[in-house]
C-alpha cells in the first residue's frame, strides 16, 4: 500500500520527459471532500490515462505516455523504470485504489481520450465512463475482448453509447506502448458501425463479428439495418459471410431484428419456397426420375401451392473463408446440382440427386435489394452459373430451371430469386 510519508519526500516528477501541463494539484494530497478548480477551464482534455505513471521504459517494455494527466492514488509513485521512486507527473489523485472519484478534480463527459491497462483497471470503470466524452474513446491496454477484467467497463460505457472492437489501428500518439500485444478500443457507435463495414468489405468477418455482437439489445437497430443495407449494394456475398459469423458467435438476434427477413430462414435453415422474380414460380422437383434416379428442376405454374415439392431447405456451411449453401429437396431428400455437360449455348440443366458431395451442389447466395424488395442470385460454385427459368414453359406452364451461360448481373429478373417461409 502507498505511504504517505514516502511520498511526501519522494522527488519530484520528471517534467524533462514529461510535458508538464501545471496542474495545481499534481503534488498534493487528495482533496476532493473540498470544492476545487475542475478541468478543464475550457473545450476538453485530450487524454487522462487512468492509474497511469508517465512514461515508463524497462526491459519488459514501454507502458504510459508523456503527455497525459495520470489518475493515480494520491501516495502512487512511478513503480518502475528510471523514474522509479518519483511522484507521477501531471497526477489526478484518488482517494484509494477502491475508492476512484475523480468528480472534484475533472468534470463529466470532458475527455477526449482514456486510456488503461487492463489488469489496473481496479473499481474505476464508473469514473472512467463519467469523465469520457460520448464521441470520445476509452482505450484499454493489455485484454481482449472476452477479458473479465473489462466487464463493469463494457457496461459502463455501454450507457454512453460506446462500444469495443478489438485491436482497432491506433492514432499515432497511442502507439508503441510494447509492454502490451492487445488492447480494446471503446468507441463511439457510428464510427464502430463504419468499422465494422470496412471490415466485412475487406472480409475481416471475425473482427465485424466481435464487434457487432456488442450491439446486442443495444437499441441502435435502425443503424445497423442501414449498414446492412449499404453491405448487400457493396459486397452481397461478404454480407452472407457476415450474416454467417454473427448468427454462431451469439449475434442471432441482429441477423433476425436488422438483416432482412430471408436471412434468418436461411441462417435457421427454415423450411422454405425459393421463388423466381418474374414468372413468380417456385422451384421444384420433377415427380419422375431419369436413368441415374435424378430428378429435373423446374418452376411450378402454381405460386401458391403447399405441396411438399415446394419445400425447399438452404444449407449453409463455412469453407475457404466464405458461406456456401446446398439447397436441399424436403420431398425428395436430394440436392440441387448443375449438370456437367451443356447444351448448345452453353447452359447446364439443374437436377436433384440424392447425393451431394461435389463442388457442382454448392452455391453462393448473393442477395439484391431493388425497390425495397430483397432477391438473391443464385450461384454455383463449381461453373459460376447462376439460376433462372427458362423463357418458355411447357404444355402445363411449369419452366425448367437452367445454370445461365453467362451474366446475371442485367436488369431480367428470371435471374433473381425470392427467398420466402413455406
Amino acid at each position: 500500500m502507498p505511504s504517505a510519508t514516502v511520498w511526501k519526500f519522494a522527488e519530484r516528477p520528471n517534467y524533462v520527459t514529461h510535458v508538464d501541463k501545471a496542474h495545481p494539484y499534481s503534488e498534493v494530497p487528495y482533496l476532493g471532500d473540498y470544492h476545487l478548480v475542475q478541468i478543464p477551464l475550457g473545450g476538453s482534455i485530450p487524454h487522462v490515462d487512468y492509474w497511469g505513471e508517465g512514461r515508463v521504459i524497462t526491459d519488459d517494455g514501454v507502458r504510459g505516455f508523456k503527455n497525459s494527466y495520470n489518475v493515480n492514488h494520491q501516495y502512487q509513485l512511478v513503480s518502475s523504470g528510471s523514474d522509479r521512486d518519483r511522484k507521477i507527473p501531471n497526477r489526478i489523485p484518488v482517494k484509494s485504489f477502491t475508492d476512484c472519484d475523480t468528480s472534484a478534480y475533472i468534470k463529466d463527459n470532458s475527455v477526449a481520450t482514456v486510456t488503461v491497462a487492463g489488469p489496473n483497471i481496479h473499481n474505476s470503470a464508473r469514473d472512467i465512463a463519467r469523465i469520457v466524452n460520448a464521441d470520445g474513446k476509452v482505450i484499454v491496454f493489455g485484454v481482449t475482448g472476452e477479458s473479465p477484467q473489462i466487464a463493469e467497463l463494457r457496461e459502463e460505457l455501454k450507457k454512453k453509447g460506446l462500444f469495443p472492437t478489438m485491436n482497432a489501428t491506433l492514432p499515432t500518439e497511442f502507439q508503441g506502448l510494447t509492454l502490451y500485444d492487445s488492447h480494446v478500443s471503446f468507441i463511439n457507435v457510428k464510427l464502430l458501425i463504419e468499422d465494422v463495414y470496412k471490415n466485412v468489405v475487406n472480409g475481416n468477418f471475425e473482427a465485424a463479428t466481435e464487434m457487432s455482437v456488442a450491439f446486442v439489445d443495444s437499441g441502435y437497430n435502425e443503424l445497423i439495418k442501414e449498414t446492412v443495407t449499404r453491405l448487400i449494394d457493396a459486397v452481397p456475398r461478404n454480407v452472407m459471410s457476415y450474416a454467417y459469423k454473427l448468427w454462431h458467435a451469439g449475434g442471432e438476434s441482429i441477423v433476425r431484428n436488422c438483416f432482412p427477413t430471408p436471412f434468418a430462414l436461411i441462417f435457421n435453415e427454415d423450411d422454405v419456397k425459393i421463388i423466381n422474380k418474374q414468372y413468380l414460380q417456385p422451384l421444384k422437383l420433377a415427380a419422375s426420375v431419369d436413368s441415374y434416379n435424378d430428378r429435373l428442376a423446374w418452376g411450378d405454374n402454381i405460386c401458391e401451392s403447399d405441396s411438399k415439392r415446394l419445400s425447399w431447405k438452404i444449407l449453409p456451411f463455412w469453407e475457404n473463408e466464405t458461406v456456401i449453401f446446398k439447397i436441399y429437396s424436403n420431398e425428395y431428400n436430394m440436392y440441387l446440382k448443375l449438370d456437367v455437360n451443356v447444351d448448345n449455348i452453353g447452359d447446364r440443366k439443374v437436377w436433384g440427386s440424392t447425393n451431394s458431395n461435389e463442388t457442382r451442389h454448392q452455391y453462393y447466395l448473393e442477395p439484391c435489394l431493388r425497390n425495397g424488395v430483397i432477391v438473391f442470385f443464385i450461384i454455383n460454385r463449381r461453373y459460376r452459373q447462376g439460376f433462372k427459368l427458362d423463357v418458355n414453359a411447357d404444355n402445363i406452364g411449369d419452366r425448367l430451371l437452367w445454370g445461365h451461360n453467362g451474366s446475371v448481373y442485367n436488369e431480367y429478373e428470371r435471374f433473381r430469386w425470392i427467398i420466402s417461409a413455406f
